[in-house]
């Protein structure tokens, strides 16, 4: 197994700087790492093209010799002895199908959802992604995957004939050339290639609406794909590529009955598509089996219970590479030491020497949010969003109480034992993923708002209730001091925070760190 070190952007990852501090690298960046060896058995990290604090990652001696050393452990397999049997079987496809629809988040959902299939609706489904298979492309990102259900497929074989189901393409995809960055054209032909892709697009669009008109119920399948999310290659903007928005408007006004999914690998803009939706899913590049499960719980088979990884911004330029001037790259008028989170005089001053040439070098990219890294940022600057970090709703409905803990203070060596009760107050079983945020009330260095120190996803039946128990070991609460060059503990009153989302806390209750 190995796993990518790669903080860098993508666009330059070849050459490409990423000046960062120790203390952020220490708790933001390589935690995931430490837990791939420590706890998953990694045997390799792979190193990323780029440099970081002006080292390349493949001769970097505190990432590779001090931080993430491994020894040579594993014999090869011998060329008689591999590849004996194919490993996709069914217990694989199950496990793919588990995995894709514990993921799928519902966003929005206004009643429409599940779906109603008494009446034999007349469904139209609408978007290129509804028969896009994801697994391929994005260069050296893409798999070879045995089979792939699609949105559509999916759809097709669970309704069955409970409903008609309509398709219609509705936008032509983006689709990636890796010759054609290569490829000199005349401004004539640019010109050319832009008109006929105007008239595919409103064919396109016009056939779409005419079907939506006639329906009883829209399922718009937008999002982004493997040409857009691709290895190499940044996005300029998070807007929904191929006229989505347009279109989708066009819809709404012949047929206001819309649940939109998108199919997408990271946020998307969704000013547009929110209010003209009843219910948003992102069902994400859900492999093999993420058309079954998209359709499982479209129609109620299964409850939604997956939770977004990110934070979606109500716009690109609040999250803190924009915010602070860091992105795009090429940016001239950073302010490089905005928000810094000082970490010791050391640090501090190793930055300062390695950003003087941020504002006439593209290749420099500046982490000067530090700590403050998604939800952080947003919590901690009190900015608003569109959708909180692990928001996500579900078919049932879930009531907390009763939070305790073990003890009232902890020291160092200690681990911190969260309860709560948790109960399924909804129509039908579904999965809830709690977690618990700390916030420090009088620290001595500085800290994010918030942060997320445990969670776990409970299964729970209609009516059902059970105690919920969280560890927080209070070591994982340390913070890099960059003076002593250690992990040091910051002792101070903190709030322990229970809830559903980064924007959804339940409970509260507070301790103390000795």
């Amino acid at each position: 197994m190995c796993y990518y070190y790669a903080p860098a952007g993508r666009q330059h990852r070849r050459t490409v700087n990423v000046i960062i501090g120790e203390r952020a690298m220490r708790e933001i960046y390589l935690p995931p790492f430490r837990a791939a060896v420590e706890e998953a058995d990694a045997y390799g990290v792979m190193a990323a093209y780029n440099k970081v604090d002006g080292w390349w990652c493949a001769e970097n001696d505190i990432l590779l010799n001090k931080i993430l050393r491994v020894r040579m452990a594993v014999k090869p397999v011998h060329e008689n002895e591999a590849n004996k049997e194919m490993t996709s079987q069914p217990a694989q496809h199950k496990v793919a199908y588990d995995v894709a629809i514990k993921s799928i988040v519902l966003l929005k959902n206004d009643g429409v959802l599940p779906l109603k299939l008494a009446d034999k609706p007349v469904i139209a489904v609408i978007g290129a992604n509804a028969t896009q298979k994801m697994a391929s492309g994005g260069l050296g990102a893409g798999v070879k995957a045995l089979y792939e259900v699609t949105p559509l497929e999916g759809l097709k074989q669970k309704i069955g004939d409970r409903a008609e189901i309509i398709y219609a393409k509705g936008y032509e995809p983006v689709q990636y050339s890796y010759a054609d960055r290569f490829r000199k054209r005349t401004p004539e032909e640019l010109e050319k290639e832009a008109r006929a892709k105007e008239v595919t697009a409103q064919k396109l669009a016009d056939e779409a609406v005419r079907i939506a008109s006639g329906a009883d119920l829209i399922l718009f399948v937008g999002g982004n794909n493997r040409a857009v999310e691709t290895e190499g290659e940044d996005r300029k903007d998070i807007f929904l590529p191929s006229g989505q928005d347009r279109l989708i408007a066009r819809i709404a006004e012949v047929n206001p009955n819309i649940i939109t999914v998108l199919t997408s690998g990271a946020p998307n803009d969704l000013n547009t598509v929110n209010p003209l939706s009843r219910a948003l899913l992102i069902s994400w590049f859900n492999g093999s089996e993420g058309g079954n499960a998209l359709a499982d719980v479209l129609l109620g088979t299964v409850s939604p219970s997956g939770r977004l990884p990110f934070t979606i911004p109500v716009k690109l330029e609040d999250s803190p590479a924009y915010a602070l001037g860091n992105y795009p790259q090429d940016a001239r008028n950073a302010d490089v030491f905005a928000s810094l989170v000082s970490t010791g005089d050391t640090t501090k001053q190793n930055l300062e020497e390695a950003a003087k040439g941020l504002k006439n070098d593209p290749d420099i990219a500046y982490y000067s949010e530090e700590s403050l890294v998604g939800y952080r940022w947003f919590d901690t600057k009190k900015i608003p969003v569109m959708y909180p970090f692990g928001h996500g709703l579900t078919y049932a409905g879930f009531e907390y109480s009763k939070l305790k803990c073990d003890k009232k203070t902890y020291g160092k060596n200690d681990i911190i034992t969260v309860t709560f009760n948790l109960k399924n107050t909804g129509g039908m079983a579904a999965d809830e993923v709690t977690r618990v945020y700390v916030h420090r009330i009088d620290p001595s260095a500085e800290w994010p708002q918030k942060e997320l120190k445990a969670f776990k996803r409970v299964s729970l039946d209609q009516g059902e209730s059970k105690t919920v128990t969280l560890s927080i070991p209070v070591k994982s609460l340390m913070y890099w001091n960059g003076i002593k060059q250690a992990w040091d503990h910051d002792i101070c009153t903190m709030e322990l925070l229970a809830g559903a989302s980064s924007g959804d806390i339940r409970l509260t209750r507070k301790i103390r760190l000795r």
